[in-house]
């Protein structure tokens, strides 16, 4: 059992930081809700452009690759893993900067 609560913690950890990202689910002590929706915004900018480069190179992979997998029929699920790492990675950047400004998630 000892084993399966840190697999259980690691395998949810991102439907936690999805969860957390959404507006009002931050609270900081002192903070109103539209100080924490600036900072919300503020950090959802900072992730689209710290992910802006990771989003060029599957763009850039899809042009390339997307006749090969149209042909396979693999399009699709690539597209789809390319969306979801996508996603995951700016949802983990705007977990940690909202952490970083003292927010706390819940």
């Amino acid at each position: 059992m000892k084993r399966i609560a840190p697999l259980a913690l690691l395998l949810l950890a991102p439907l936690l930081i999805v969860a957390c990202n959404g507006p009002g689910r931050w609270s900081k002590e002192g903070t109103t809700p539209t100080m924490a929706a600036a900072d919300l915004a503020d950090c959802n900018s900072f992730a689209q452009s710290a992910s802006r480069t990771d989003v060029n190179i599957n763009q850039d992979i899809m042009v390339a690759r997307g006749k090969d997998w149209q042909d396979t029929g693999a399009l699709d699920t690539m597209r789809d893993t390319y969306k979801a790492q996508n996603q995951d990675r700016s949802d983990t950047i705007v977990f940690r900067c909202m952490v970083g400004k003292g927010y706390a998630p819940g």
